[in-house]
């Protein structure tokens, strides 16, 4: 899609760094339900998919990346250094350095963030960057079973909800927290289901419409060979040109690792496999009435199943670079990157620090919300979203305008990174100008970023 003008004669100027931190691509998979058509591939697999797509679109060389940080929230049973084989199962050349973070909700947008003061400070030019979750595949965890038990039952742990769905200070799920603190807000059931209805309304058209085709992946998920994708070929991790002087002739090939048996592809075009190009949640068939009939989670409490996200599986990713190694190489930017702000508050207050960290990076940019043109903030629950814009005084027309994880999902680690990019779409298929993307994360974090499409 080319950049649009826009109509920019009331958007308000940015100060420019040294070097401008640009999105040259930004993708993600399908979000899957929980056990649905993604549930067999391991997070690193779609992040693997994601990276390599994300790689080929932003046309920069694989010699030229210099990092890659992904966000990833239920860590136990992915294995070792879960970015690092996303560089590897991509086919990307060994010599690029990779980091994994966890900032719960925040993780892909934190990855985001500190690609981009990277890149600010000199220390690379270009960084891949997202998130990634299989909430499929958080394995049970056994405490104490190392050393055994001396006698009695032992307890199985979700990792699942232990690690990124409980509450560790309140020790309760982060909708029971959360409920209350709508509550305390003034935030209605009602308000809360129109507002669900409102993201699978849109998430609808946006996929009937095609306004997701610049950002998504359709996957060829193996259906014999589980945990396999089906590609042309398989990526081969390549030496970078020029690096690492010291180790200049070929490794013996006992230290290169085969990717023959590493690889989550399958080179074999009459293999089966379900082509998954959609994503799974939205609902078609939803209404308030339906809405209405759902338990709350909470006993006398607000949030039901309907009007809170599901658990889900995907990746997200964006690769950045410094302005000017963009246009020494020929290459169109999609976006800008102009801040990035974060706050916390008491832990149960998700509702509230989307809304503290976006005041605060309106503030740092000396902006006002209504110089922004496009807002995404990620749907926890409907109560964050209504509260943080509330708190903003943001007309909700302008806010998540292609639906947002009520009805797509909330798949922990990759959902930063996806509003952060869909928002970059977002703002090129309406005109351009300025969008902030906030997101909440356990333990009472907000985080925010601002962009601006020209």
């Amino acid at each position: 899609m080319e950049a649009h003008s826009g109509n920019r004669e009331n958007t308000p100027d940015v100060m420019s760094t040294m070097n401008d931190t640009v999105v040259l691509s930004a993708v993600r998979t399908p979000i899957g339900k929980l056990g649905g058509a993604l549930s067999s591939l391991a997070a690193t697999t779609l992040g693997g998919e994601a990276v390599r797509v994300a790689v080929e679109k932003s046309g920069v060389a694989p010699e030229a990346l210099d990092h890659a940080i992904m966000g990833e929230v239920i860590q136990a049973g992915t294995g070792q250094a879960p970015a690092r084989q996303t560089v590897f199962f991509a086919g990307l050349p060994k010599t690029i350095v990779a980091d994994t973070v966890n900032k719960v909700c925040a993780s892909g947008m934190l990855a985001i963030a500190n690609g981009h003061r990277l890149i600010q400070t000199g220390a690379a030019r270009t960084v891949i960057a997202g998130g990634m979750e299989s909430m499929s595949g958080a394995p049970y965890l056994v405490p104490q079973a190392r050393f055994g038990y001396k006698m009695g039952n032992a307890q199985l742990l979700d990792a699942m909800v232990h690690d990124g769905l409980w509450e560790a200070y309140f020790h309760c799920m982060m909708a029971d927290a959360t409920d209350g603190v709508a509550t305390h807000f003034g935030i209605t059931r009602a308000q809360q289901d129109e507002f669900a209805l409102r993201s699978h309304r849109l998430a609808i058209a946006a996929h009937d419409q095609g306004r997701f085709a610049e950002e998504l992946i359709p996957l060829k998920v193996a259906t014999k060979q589980r945990g396999k994708l089906i590609a042309d070929r398989v990526p081969a991790p390549r030496v970078a040109v020029g690096v690492g002087a010291m180790f200049a002739d070929q490794t013996p090939d006992q230290f290169v690792a085969d990717p023959a048996k590493f690889s989550p592809y399958l080179a074999d075009p009459s293999a089966p496999f379900n082509l998954v190009d959609r994503d799974e949640s939205p609902r078609k068939d939803t209404d308030l009435a339906t809405l209405a009939k759902l338990k709350p989670i909470v006993k006398n409490g607000n949030i039901t199943a309907g009007n809170a996200p599901g658990v889900n599986d995907a990746a997200a990713v964006l690769v950045l670079a410094g302005a000017d190694f963009a246009k020494a190489n020929g290459l169109t930017p999609l976006a800008t990157i102009r801040g990035h702000e974060t706050a916390a508050w008491d832990p149960p207050y998700l509702p509230l620090v989307p809304a503290l960290a976006a005041q605060k990076l309106l503030d740092r940019h000396g902006l006002k919300a209504s110089d922004i043109a496009l807002w995404e903030i990620n749907e926890a629950f409907a109560a964050v979203t209504l509260t943080s814009a509330d708190r903003l005084g943001l007309d909700l027309d302008k806010v998540n305008v292609d639906g947002g994880a009520i009805a797509l999902g909330h798949p922990l680690g990759a959902s930063g990174a996806r509003i952060v990019g869909h928002l970059v779409h977002a703002l090129r298929a309406r005109g351009g100008g300025l969008g902030i993307a906030a997101i909440c994360s356990g333990g009472g974090q907000g985080d925010a970023m601002l962009v601006e499409v020209r």
